[in-house]
């Protein structure tokens, strides 16, 4: 095993996207491919694109079925698979306060970052700076609501794959 300090490390993160996200990829893809979902798919059945190409191509119908599903009155959930590679810098950010952070949002839903602290018995500033940077890396995200900031948890799971 290689105890080099400066290697990276592979995390599999299974991560919820939210709503806007998937909106606003959409309108990239779509930009980018200056076509629709329809275009795409017949370019697909013809196999005039590439392997990048097909990708976001099953990407995309597995966004728009969300989608479809969201306005047909269920529940928002779209999920993806992502392999991060984190260097030094990052991984020093995975502190123990930190994954416990994310281990107790796992369990209950927080209603503000003062009810977060309060129940981790933690000082308020101390939990906003975590959450700040477990944002940075993606793994929540802070939503204001009001004057209130409400931590969303955003990664269902991680594994560590790599030392």
């Amino acid at each position: 095993m290689d105890t080099n300090n400066s290697r990276e490390m592979q995390l599999r993160i299974v991560r919820r996207i939210p709503l806007r996200e998937v909106i606003d990829k959409i309108e990239q893809y779509e930009i980018q491919f200056g076509s629709s979902l329809d275009d795409l798919s017949n370019q697909f059945a013809k196999r005039t694109f590439d392997s990048e190409a097909f990708d976001i191509y099953v990407e995309w119908i597995a966004m728009e079925y969300a989608l479809g599903a969201y306005v047909e009155g269920e529940a928002f959930d779209y999920l993806t698979e992502e392999i991060l590679e984190l260097g030094p810098q990052d991984l020093s950010k995975l502190t123990p306060k930190r994954l416990e952070l994310l281990d107790l949002m796992s369990r209950h839903n927080a209603d503000s970052i003062n009810g977060l602290a309060s129940s981790i018995g933690r000082d308020v500033k101390n939990v906003y700076n975590d959450l700040k940077t477990l944002e940075s890396l993606g793994f929540i995200a802070l939503v204001k609501d009001g004057r209130r900031m409400i931590p969303d948890l955003l990664v269902k799971e991680i594994t560590f794959l790599t030392w």
